[in-house]
């Protein structure tokens, strides 16, 4: 059995990536910014009845090349599913410098050990038309471009962090690479343990209005699932995916909560898009909202269904699954 480095261990994705490699019987190996931190990877996973014998760990950070060399020794497939967060400003310059140097480091080390194929979590932020782009549908070929007034140095610095890999990737012929383009990652974490998209679904839970905002929404147990299909099936080879199950608006999740738990005071009230456009003028939350406001085109997924057998679920499951592992895990 191939043995597979998944980076970034203790992240949402990352979690889940490494549950389900070791539930196939890969030998997995996982990068953590300090060995403490993987007694936590470790616990998490032992708490949901997953055999940790096949899991091992490296010390390695992306903002720095040390200890990379080490976490390749070995491996035949790379998972890089760790990147920068925005954090609370999505347009720090400094975002855009870091993701580079962090693809800069993963892959170069990679190549170095002669790794066969590298899956890399991109992002939908590489795949984004301007608002006015009258086009209905998008696929794998369209690139963002980093001149839309639209976009936030967050999403720039996704654009930039792929554009890195695949010029990387294409000055060699050894290793391969896949692109995963998510858009918002949902669903439930592990042993009661949050995740940093809980916070939507808190919000609706207790009762805020929602924005009309639109989720290309994705589960979080899927999107491991086609890493790995990428990683396993040769027809991925150079290859990007979208990787959504279907739009849902916050207001559409708001109804289906309301629905699923009359107890509780989920409100159904719009924020009128106007209000979000005015904000986003003075508060960088609004303008990352602003963002997936009044969107027009449509994202297609059938390469990945057609080409790599992948079969999300329905949006409604995920945001119910969510919801319910926050108030089993008493978060709301």
């Amino acid at each position: 059995m191939s043995k597979v480095l998944v980076t970034g261990g203790t992240g949402f994705l990352a979690g889940w990536t490494i549950r389900k490699l070791l539930e196939k019987g890969y030998d997995v190996r996982t990068t953590v910014r300090s060995m403490k931190k993987s007694e936590k990877v470790t616990s998490m996973l032992e708490a949901e009845g997953v055999d940790t014998r096949k899991l091992s760990f490296a010390v390695a950070d992306l903002t720095s090349p040390d200890g990379w060399d080490d976490a390749m020794k070995d491996i035949d497939y790379v998972l890089h599913v760790a990147s920068p967060l925005g954090g609370n400003n999505h347009e720090d310059p400094a975002l855009i410098p870091t993701a580079k140097s962090g693809v800069e480091n993963v892959f170069s080390a990679a190549i170095r050990a002669g790794v066969r194929k590298i899956v890399m979590t991109s992002s939908e932020a590489a795949n984004y038309p301007d608002k006015k782009d009258p086009n209905p549908s998008v696929d794998e070929t369209f690139w963002t471009d980093m001149n839309n007034k639209w976009i936030t140095n967050y999403q720039r610095s996704k654009i930039i962090a792929e554009r890195t890999a695949w010029e990387m990737i294409g000055k060699q012929d050894h290793t391969k690479l896949v692109t995963i383009l998510p858009g918002a990652i949902l669903g439930p974490y592990m042993a009661g343990k949050r995740s940093s998209t809980d916070q939507i679904f808190e919000m609706l839970l207790k009762g805020t209005p929602s924005p009309n905002v639109i989720y290309p929404v994705g589960d979080v147990r899927d999107l491991a699932e086609l890493h790995i299909l990428a990683m396993e099936q040769d027809a991925a080879d150079g290859e990007r995916f979208i990787a959504e199950s279907e739009e849902m608006t916050m207001p559409q999740m708001a109804r289906i909560l309301k629905e699923a738990y009359p107890d509780r005071k989920v409100s159904t009230m719009v924020i009128p898009d106007f209000v979000i456009s005015i904000m986003a003028k003075f508060q960088v939350p609004m303008k990352v909202l602003n963002t997936m406001i009044g969107l027009k085109y449509h994202r297609n997924n059938t390469k990945a269904r057609k080409l790599l057998g992948w079969n999300p679920r329905l949006a409604k499951e995920t945001v119910l699954d969510t919801a319910q592992f926050l108030i089993d895990n008493h978060i709301v």
